[in-house]
């Protein structure tokens, strides 16, 4: 059976080489490395049987990505008469027995049972722990094949556990790899790929990439060079204050196109931390997060803040609550409001963060007083060598948490998934 393979030119290395065990693709958003590393391994599982887990930090997130660009794969090539799929689970099987296994790390004990594969796709590995590595590793021992791990990820951070594993400690320079793009070693293969390499993305897409040099130098140097981010001792670059009037302003304004702008987050405290019910906007156009509202208070049983949260007028429009409380949560859905638990997760928290810091600008509302504060104000820790910790803060920030829970239906895929627009004809 012949395929007509259509790839961007800095991936036809890539996809034909089969010599190492580790496969390190690392490169700015949009650069197509979780596009060719899906192709590569529908490629090879049409080829011969094998036994694919594909893993994400958190489980949720693999429909929308791993699967559907592997069935969208599959779909291009004219290839649906060779595989079936299921949903619950997630499940891809190849009539010739080979088979895609999806699996989150914020369910550790699956891990636990999974045996015999033969190829691992750790996508967006740098939001996974060097433990969960580990243990992938370990598990990847099936008899009588060649085995491999590949790993693609944004170069977030040089304190990331992928920098010091597969750059620092494998002795690999930095410079080099931007500057060769592939690099091999004894048991792994690196590659590095920046924007410019995909040739199906729009020039507009590469045009708001760039324009982080102007709001965000740091996610400038990640998103468009491709290069390792330092970590630095605020986490956020992108917050601004606006009177009250003007943003009230523009959240109408966006109101207007229904509440598919429009984001509720809700932080649960009491003695010590802070009830935190945070509103927020989204201009997507213009890729700007507005923060027009907050309720911040503490010491209140159930029955007082669904008090203090009655003069939220619109009931249909849901809220996202933190699911340590799910018997809080249900007491104010009963009172009338539409809330649902949000869904923690191994990397839910960088996760998150990620999302905000994605954002040109955040602009909060001079009233709330609280979370910009909290926005302004949040640092990372240092470890021992005086490094800042990219998973370690300073303060307990319950309005930064309110809005991640708000934003967790939030699809940020306007930069991150450039390569999401396939080759044309394929």
């Amino acid at each position: 059976m012949e395929i007509n393979i259509q790839a961007n030119e800095h991936f036809i290395d890539y996809l034909n080489n089969w010599d190492k065990r580790f496969y390190y693709i690392v490169g700015g958003y949009g650069s197509s490395k979780s596009y060719h590393t899906a192709l590569k391994l529908v490629l090879k599982a049409i080829q011969e049987k094998r036994r694919i887990l594909v893993v994400r930090s958190v489980y949720r997130t693999i429909k929308e990505s791993c699967f559907s660009l592997l069935k969208g794969i599959i779909s291009n090539y004219n290839l649906n008469s060779f595989f079936s799929y299921t949903l619950n689970p997630l499940h891809i099987r190849c009539r010739n027995g080979s088979e895609f296994i999806f699996m989150g790390l914020d369910d550790s004990e699956k891990l636990k049972s999974i045996d015999n594969v033969d190829m691992i796709w750790i996508e967006e590995c740098s939001e996974v722990s060097y433990n969960a590595f580990n243990e992938l590793n370990g598990r990847l021992r099936a008899l009588g094949k060649d085995l491999h791990i590949f790993l693609t990820n944004n170069p977030v951070s040089v304190n990331n556990w992928t920098y010091e594993r597969f750059i620092k400690k494998a002795g690999i320079d930095e410079e080099e790899l931007y500057q060769n793009r592939i690099i091999t070693t004894d048991d792994t293969y690196y590659h590095h790929s920046v924007v410019e390499d995909n040739a199906f993305v729009t020039d507009e897409y590469i045009k708001q990439l760039k324009n982080f040099e102007t709001y965000d130098i740091e996610r400038y140097r990640i998103a468009y060079q491709g290069r390792f981010g330092i970590v630095g001792e605020r986490v956020f670059n992108n917050i601004q204050k606006d009177t009250d009037t003007e943003v009230q302003e523009i959240v109408k304004e966006l109101s207007k196109y229904g509440l598919g702008n429009l984001y509720d987050g809700l932080d649960y405290g009491f003695s010590i931390s802070y009830n935190a019910l945070v509103r927020m906007a989204i201009d997507r156009e213009n890729n700007i997060l507005y923060v027009y509202d907050e309720l911040y208070n503490k010491n209140l049983i159930t029955s007082e803040l669904i008090g203090a949260m009655r003069y939220i007028k619109q009931k249909h429009r849901e809220i996202i609550a933190d699911n340590a409380r799910p018997e809080t949560t249900e007491e104010i859905r009963r009172a009338g409001f539409k809330i649902i638990n949000c869904e923690k997760g191994a990397g839910s928290v960088l996760d998150g963060l990620q999302k905000l810091k994605s954002f040109y600008k955040i602009i909060v509302s001079d009233k709330c007083i609280n979370t910009y504060r909290e926005l302004t104000e949040l640092c990372h820790e240092k470890d021992k060598n005086g490094n800042y910790l990219e998973d370690k803060f300073t303060l307990d920030p319950h309005t930064v948490d309110a809005m991640r829970y708000g934003l967790e239906k939030y699809k940020a895929t306007t930069f991150k998934n450039g390569e999401i627009r396939k080759p044309l004809g394929v």
